[in-house]
């Protein structure tokens, strides 16, 4: 099996030296490594230039996003699985052996994801993404357990919809299976969630296996993500509508999208309010309905309709208020 490492990059100078030295420094070398320079404006394509022959260093002369630059890796690999990775991630030197020891044992994989860690701001979570999964998900995905992985014995599409362990940087996919369901989608482009409807797509109709240890990496930091979870939670309701609407595969599980959005925009609701954006506030109450509009969201929506600057002031107060209600609840607790 070969494996082509493809490496969108943007601006990431500061980063890319250690996530190729990573990927140089595998067991199981890559078959190629591929830098798809989508237009850096920085150092990073002289970074990845000093790495001479050892990589393939491509560039677009024009930001097309980080869906398109993958999409052109892909197009020139020559690998029967690409093996994905971001600018600032880091695989262990495990990291392919042990995908390629998984697919050796269980050869109709067509998709591998791998346990992750998330570094922000130079601090290692306590816990890695699988180990953070909901109670039952492996089981109810129909977990197998070999000694070199796991293998699901049911499709797992329709449990991420509420939580997806899969992340580019942890995912192998073959080339068999890109050509069948198409590349990244240029059209999510901007959405914090961009690589989740590719994903979909594959999990619709892939085999999956997955390794349980975490052998990757994520590093997070002020230039890759982004703290505020209210917007974050708005781009996921509007990846999860795409979804819906273009996805037929995805019929089974409408009523399961459904509530998640109608949750995520309720959570996105209260959140702008904690913010005090109340023209966010008021474009979410837009599409959510009476029945879920509890006596506390009707509050937040009244103080929102406000005019300014008593909006301002009546949030601070609802605020205040509501704090103090939860600190005398803590107390008689």
């Amino acid at each position: 099996m070969k494996f082509s490492a493809v490496i969108p990059l943007y601006n990431g100078g500061p980063t890319l030296g250690a996530t190729l030295d990573a990927v140089l420094a595998q067991h199981h070398p890559a078959h190629e490594i591929i830098v798809v320079d989508d237009a850096s404006t920085d150092q990073g394509p002289a970074i990845a230039a000093r790495y001479g022959d050892r990589i393939k260093l491509m560039r677009r002369e024009q930001n097309a996003g980080v869906q398109m630059a993958r999409n052109f890796g892909v197009e020139h690999a020559s690998g029967d699985w690409i093996a994905f990775c971001d600018q600032d991630d880091l695989w262990s030197p495990e990291y392919l052996s042990r995908n390629a020891a998984l697919l050796a044992a269980v050869p109709d994989l067509e998709l591998i994801f791998t346990n992750f860690q998330r570094l922000i701001d130079g601090k290692l979570e306590d816990r890695s993404k699988f180990a953070q999964a909901p109670s039952g998900f492996w089981e109810q995905a129909g977990r197998r357990v070999l000694p070199e992985g796991w293998v699901f014995e049911r499709p797992i599409a329709g449990l991420t919809f509420g939580w997806h362990p899969v992340f580019p940087s942890a995912t192998i996919v073959s080339r068999r299976l890109i050509d069948a369901v198409g590349g990244f989608n240029p059209a999510m482009r901007g959405l914090r969630p961009e690589d989740g409807e590719f994903t979909l797509r594959c999990l619709y109709r892939a085999k999956v296996g997955a390794i349980p240890d975490p052998e990757v990496t994520i590093r997070r930091h002020a230039t890759n993500f982004s703290r505020d979870q209210v917007m974050t939670l708005v781009d996921e309701v509007a990846a999860l509508q795409f979804v819906r609407a273009h996805h037929e595969e995805a019929r089974q599980f409408w009523p399961v999208i459904d509530a998640e959005i109608r949750q995520r925009r309720i959570l996105a609701a209260h959140g702008a309010f904690a913010q005090g954006n109340h023209k966010l506030l008021r474009q979410l109450l837009s599409d959510i309905g009476p029945v879920d509009r509890n006596g506390i969201l009707r509050a937040k929506a009244m103080v929102a309709s406000l005019p300014a600057p008593l909006d301002g002031w009546a949030n601070t107060g609802l605020q205040g208020l509501s704090g103090a209600l939860r600190n005398l609840l803590r107390l008689r607790r």
